[in-house]
């Protein structure tokens, strides 16, 4: 195995273990290692008992020689006051020592260090809530500003030195700090209390500290995909502007020069910098780029397989350390074993598949979607790497085992339970959950189609396909059947995932699902449902185009009605390939049909958009948000939808959002970054655009959008504004996430980068919380899935 991580997944018995990681080359490591400028005591040996109070349950004390000490049990005997009665999405309670400031000003000042204790018999992760708040200028935290909260991952049983950076962060009035944790219950490894205890806070001013807010990288930073680059795409790397004239591309191994080139200064709608642009070399191989003193870490320039294999092993490990229901080593063991989905006399227990989240959470939907997305990309490595295809089947039948484990038969499934603790696998006390059972025309058709495509990539003789094959035939009557009777009506409740899904993405789920029965079975009744269904997300698709002031036609984008009132959407979730995917598939389908060319057009013009949205970013590759009109918030019924848990205020902070972004006429303006309030986090956005891209760039031919969606992978390993690699334990510079039960886990991935209030900038503070910082199963499933497109691509040109 030629793998980077082949050692690694040797130890790991080819991921049947959670995988190690390398903390040497994280964000904390580099951040403990800054020269202190300057620092103030909050707690020291000195410090009394005075200052110090407690908060929630359990307990806390000042002891001697200036530690603090919180304890409590893992569980308590009943749910914390204002709990929904069944727990759903509750924890058992906060326990916090804090400390109050007279409005300080803390601007002076860009980092708090401390050292901690957890001392947690059985725990996989320990970890400490570090909350700041401040009353000054701006607020922190308030209604949607939850950044002045970090949870910071330990190791139990040792004193760990933490620090977490704050150079953005509002701090000009402080008026407390507090440290504390949630109770989140115990699995059967779990002792009966947990005890933590702090010492050496400082308040402290560091050198170079990390940025969290704007496109500009710090002036001694190359960003570059820490993944590399493919011998025909673009190659290029982003700096501060500099008066450098000339860079060099150096051989790691020998140190050779192998290309020098003149460094581009470029100004675009985002600022000016320094571009490295090195596309006209294409030699193989392990490099560093040298920009006059500086030096990149080394990269890779190879084909696709070569770059990406180990992010497919390491997405791998982190969907098989959120298993649910099945012991995983160091993490938990067979959990939720107690929560109970029940349907006409019947009753399934609802665990299985993968949790969803940095809590433990499950969602059907998001557990099919990343199963699917497992046989894509095992289909394309299956003549490449048997190994890895079987690993990648293997945990995809684990998904198809819960795809069919939660269907109740009659067209009803178990569908989702806000589970945020280990419960403990007793029936019938008080931490029993239900899990949430619907017979949704949407979730059928999307289920359906999903059923189908995994038969579709499984080898005959595969004991499952007959049966998902006859699955996905009755599941996609049972969509018909209600969406027949009851139309769009039947939403989901608020917490499903496919909540706020519009109509022509419900209609492009329900022609990708009929292209998919019609290979299946070869019925000709569902190749005419297919053109029905598309039909009606064509006329939802803008194709004559709206004119810009500078005299641009744009279109191509969705609506999401026929109407066209409202434009399509992703703010947190994102299924924009889906309109792409049901394309791809009527295409493969129906190749003769009369409606083939329209339907190129309709491709066509969405590649030409994905292409216009990209300039708005440049020299980043991060695709752009899309286009908004500037009265959508009018529409209460989708702005609802779109937008969760928010106030009257939104609507006005909508046109604010709006006047940060591009101006494009009077009437329509692009964003970078989504209308966003409550939910934040543009990983998924990305990941889903890039899988459009590619799609459209394997029907069109069109190397330039197969590059673009590419680039979206490399906007996650490193070439962003930060240099971060949002991935855990791939690339450089990654940082702790938000995955408070389960620990860091190699491969996971954040719900991404946000913005602060209603700027349309990147922001992403080490303030470690959800939702932005929250990992998330299905960024992996979309991980992988956009991959799948990359090495059929390859296949496409080879052939």
């Amino acid at each position: 195995m030629a793998s980077k991580i082949a050692r690694e997944l040797e130890l790991s018995n080819l991921i049947h273990r959670p995988l190690k990681v390398d903390e040497s080359a994280s964000l904390e490591a580099d951040s403990l290692k800054k020269e202190v400028l300057d620092k103030v005591v909050i707690l020291d040996q000195a410090e009394g008992g005075d200052r110090w109070k407690h908060r929630g349950l359990g307990a806390s004390s000042v002891l001697e020689g200036g530690l603090l000490q919180l304890t409590s049990p893992f569980v308590m005997d009943k749910w914390p006051e204002g709990s929904p009665s069944d727990g759903d999405y509750s924890t058992y309670g906060h326990v916090g020592i804090y400390r109050t400031f007279d409005h300080e000003n803390w601007e002076n000042f860009n980092r708090i260090s401390f050292e901690i204790y957890p001392d947690c018999c059985g725990m996989s992760n320990p970890h400490i809530k570090v909350g700041i708040k401040n009353d000054g200028t701006i607020k922190i935290p308030d209604i949607y500003n939850r950044e002045g909260s970090n949870v910071i991952n330990l190791k139990n049983r040792q004193w760990n030195v933490c620090s977490m950076e704050i150079p953005d962060l509002p701090r000009d009035g402080i008026t407390e700090l507090e440290f504390g944790y949630d109770m989140y219950g115990k699995d059967r490894a779990t002792g009966d209390t947990m005890e933590y205890r702090i010492r050496n806070v400082f308040l402290e001013k560091v050198a170079y500290p990390n940025i969290s807010k704007g496109w500009q990288p710090r002036n001694k930073d190359i960003i570059f995909s820490h993944n590399g680059y493919s011998v025909e795409q673009p190659k290029t790397m982003i700096l501060a502007e500099q008066m450098t004239s000339s860079f060099t591309v150096i051989e790691l191994e020998t140190g050779e020069e192998k290309f020098t080139g003149p460094v581009n200064h470029v100004s675009t709608s985002i600022g000016s910098f320094s571009v490295v642009d090195f596309s006209a070399f294409k030699e193989k191989g392990k490099y560093i780029v040298r920009v006059g003193e500086l030096l990149t870490k080394p990269f890779e320039i190879a084909d696709t397989a070569d770059r990406w294999e180990d992010s497919i092993w390491k997405s791998i490990n982190f969907i098989y350390c959120e298993r649910c229901g099945c012991p995983v080593h160091g993490i938990h063991g067979s959990c939720h074993e107690d929560i109970l989905a029940r349907h006409n006399g019947g009753t399934i227990i609802f665990n299985g598949g993968w949790h969803d989240a940095g809590d433990v959470s499950q969602q059907l939907v998001q557990t099919a979607e990343v199963a699917s997305a497992l046989y894509e990309i095992a289909h394309q490595v299956k003549e490449t790497n048997y190994p890895l295809y079987l690993r990648l089947v293997e945990e995809g039948e684990w998904g198809v085992d819960f795809i069919l484990k939660t269907r109740f038969g009659d067209g009803y499934r178990a569908t989702s339970a806000g589970i945020r603790i280990w419960s403990d696998g007793i029936m019938g006390n008080m931490d029993d959950m239900t899990a949430r059972v619907h017979n949704n025309p949407y979730e059928n058709y999307i289920l359906s189609g999903i059923e189908a495509q995994i038969a579709i990539f499984m080898e005959d003789g595969d004991i499952l396909k007959d049966k998902l094959t006859a699955c996905a035939v009755q599941d996609f009557k049972y969509a018909v059947e209600q969406f027949e009777l009851r139309g769009f009506a039947p939403k989901p409740i608020f917490w499903e995932h496919t909540y706020m899904s519009s109509e022509s993405l419900f209609m492009a789920t329900a022609s990708w699902s009929a292209s998919l029965q019609y290979q299946l079975t070869g019925e000709a009744s569902y190749a005419i449902k297919a053109v029905e269904y598309l039909d009606y997300v064509i006329d939802s698709q803008e194709l004559a185009g709206i004119q810009t002031d500078d005299g641009k036609t744009v279109a191509g984008f969705f609506y999401r009605t026929p109407e066209k009132k409202v434009i399509q959407h992703f703010n947190h979730q994102a299924r924009e390939h889906m309109y792409l995917q049901a394309f791809s598939e009527i295409l493969k389908t129906q190749p003769e049909h009369a409606k083939h060319n329209s339907w190129m057009e309709s491709v066509r013009s969405y590649g030409e958009y994905i292409k216009f949205l990209t300039a708005f970013t440049a020299p980043y590759p991060m695709i752009s948000s899309g286009i908004y009109h500037v009265d959508e918030n009018e529409d209460r019924e989708s702005f609802a939808l779109q937008h969760l848990l928010v106030g009257e205020e939104a609507k006005s902070w909508y046109t604010e959002q709006l006047r940060q972004g591009v101006r494009l006429n009077d009437s329509y303006y692009l964003k970078r970054f989504p209308v966003w309030f409550s939910f934040k986090g543009n990983t998924a956005i990305v990941l889903s655009t890039g899988k459009a891209a590619s799609l459209a760039g394997l029907l069109l031919e069109d190397r330039e959008l197969i590059s673009i969606a590419e680039s979206q992978l490399q906007w996650v390993v490193g070439k962003n504004p930060f240099g971060q690699s949002l991935m855990y334990g791939e690339g450089y510079n990654f940082a702790q996430q938000y995955s408070v039960l389960s620990g860091e886990i190699v491969g996971e991935i954040p719900v991404g980068v946000q913005t602060f209030e209603n700027e349309d900038i990147p922001y992403w503070p080490q303030m470690n919380n959800a939702t932005y910082k929250e990992v998330w199963v299905g960024l992996a499933g979309k991980w992988l899935s956009l991959l799948s497109d990359l090495y059929a691509y390859d296949k496409q040109s080879e052939a």
